[in-house]
């Protein structure tokens, strides 16, 4: 499988801005302007999306990029629901 420079770009792009918004949620110590609803529902998304990492390899790329995009939503999601402002 070959790396497709708009994939490459796209992934890039949605790293930075998952980046973006657990700096944001860090340094603001609050989540006011993100919507919990809309994260669990994209972990949901994500979860049904992805099962094909327990069924087939592709390459490390993808598996690790699959990986890293659901831990950091849930990621946010804990730091929305359970951490203290």
């Amino acid at each position: 499988m070959s790396m497709n420079i708009f994939r490459l770009t796209g992934d890039m792009c949605h790293l930075l801005s998952i980046l973006i918004l657990l700096r944001r949620l860090h340094v603001a110590k609050n989540a006011e302007g993100i919507g919990l609803r809309t994260q669990e529902l994209f972990v949901m998304v994500s979860l049904t999306r992805y099962t094909d990492l327990l069924t087939t390899f592709y390459s490390y790329y993808n598996s690790l990029m699959k990986i890293f995009f659901i831990a950091s939503v849930s990621y946010t999601i804990y730091l929305i629901r359970r951490r203290e402002p």
